[in-house]
């Protein structure tokens, strides 16, 4: 008697989330009983942000695409977006009929996928669900968490969190963070060869690797945003891999004010790099500034230090590697001598645990997903 695959569904709208849960759907792309449907939209479509579907394609031969893109960079882009991403998700998925579908993060893409399976009747599996942000992101976080069927958080701290909200606990799987599986397990370019992928002849350590994202709620300019990150940095005078911010208001601002430096030879700036490079520039850095999550959430298992600039990861529950600093080019380039110079810092960091679990994230999920059994139980909720 063949057994029918259970079909899991996984929309992927940016570079990042697509590197952090890609553990997770090879893991289900291997399994004998799960089958793979993975979609891209969003910044994968965009050229200005390096036409990642191409990236994602190369190792999933199979996805299929939904266009939809972030036609400028204001708010109401957003809610644009998020109108015409709908109603294709629900075609999709009418036609596909996927039996459990995975959402990661807090992003609008996973908003609208959450939001197209509670009224299709599809349960769903939210990852990193129950940590805190000060943006529009941690709204559309916990929103996700309640309209989710079951929660795979990261950390005990967000699975207690979750649970505070109401959760059932047995809808409660705590996983680890699936970047972690990247990190431990995956086989990441050395230095000789990260340098040679990226084009990049000479790079002296240590280095700054700056990824900061526009935090459009707070009433500062994302133009002042960046000039200061950018003025402290250049204090420094260390060389400088920069990446490409996503596609939120204000991102394009940044990518002008980015390619600005592209003729100053400290910088070196790209518009995308793969997640294994990415990883590798993590663990190679001197340390990290701007306010991306992965600071908070990867960097910490190369005990690489961490400038977090500003208020957008405010709260967020972090390793012992990363020291806060407000939007001032003063602040930031003391927190950057701290991470580099600070001996006793520095021997915090080494001994620094790793809140963020100890990979085999996909492995756990797989177990699940594969043992799940689908019914009105999971729909119902309190």
């Amino acid at each position: 008697m063949i057994t029918k695959r259970k079909k899991i569904a996984y929309i992927s709208g940016t570079r990042a989330d697509f590197g952090l849960m890609t553990p997770v759907l090879k893991a289900i792309e291997q399994s004998g009983k799960l089958s793979l449907q993975l979609y891209v939209t969003g910044m994968h479509l965009m050229p200005e942000f390096g036409e990642t579907k191409k990236l994602v394609q190369k190792e999933f031969s199979g996805t299929k695409t939904i266009t939809a893109i972030f036609e400028d960079d204001s708010r109401a882009s957003l809610a644009r977006f998020c109108a015409s991403l709908l109603p294709k998700i629900t075609q999709s998925f009418e036609k596909d009929r996927p039996d459990f579908v995975l959402l990661f993060g807090d992003r609008p893409e996973m908003l609208c996928v959450a939001v197209a399976c509670l009224y299709l009747g599809i349960p769903t599996g939210h990852f990193q669900g129950g940590e805190i942000s000060a943006t529009v992101d941690g709204i559309t976080r916990h929103a996700l968490t309640k309209l989710s069927s079951l929660h795979f958080p990261a950390t005990k701290k967000s699975a207690a969190f979750i649970e505070k909200m109401g959760e059932e606990k047995w809808r409660i799987i705590r996983t680890g963070a699936p970047a972690l599986d990247d990190i431990l397990g995956a086989e990441l370019p050395s230095r000789k060869e990260l340098l040679n992928e990226l084009g990049i002849t000479s790079l002296s350590t240590p280095f700054i690797l700056f990824v900061q994202h526009p935090y459009f709620e707070g009433g500062e300019r994302v133009e002042k945003q960046i000039a200061e990150s950018l003025a402290a940095i250049k204090l420094s005078k260390l060389p400088i891999v920069a990446i490409y911010p996503n596609a939120d208001p204000g991102g394009r601002k940044i990518i002008k004010i980015l390619e600005r430096e592209r003729d100053n030879p400290k910088f070196h700036v790209f518009r995308n790099v793969t997640h294994a490079q990415f990883l590798a520039l993590e663990r190679e850095a001197g340390v990290m500034v701007g306010n991306s999550s992965s600071g908070l959430i990867e960097a910490i298992a190369w005990r690489t230090p961490v400038v977090n600039v500003g208020r957008r990861q405010f709260d967020r529950e972090r390793g012992k590697n990363v020291i806060d600093a407000p939007v001032s080019r003063k602040e930031i380039a003391r927190a950057i001598k701290k991470a580099l110079y600070d001996k006793r810092f520095l021997a915090k960091l080494r001994r620094a645990e790793n809140p963020w679990g100890n990979g085999g994230v996909g492995k756990r999920v797989v177990s699940v997903l594969e043992h799940l059994r689908i019914d009105e139980r999971l729909l119902i909720k309190k």
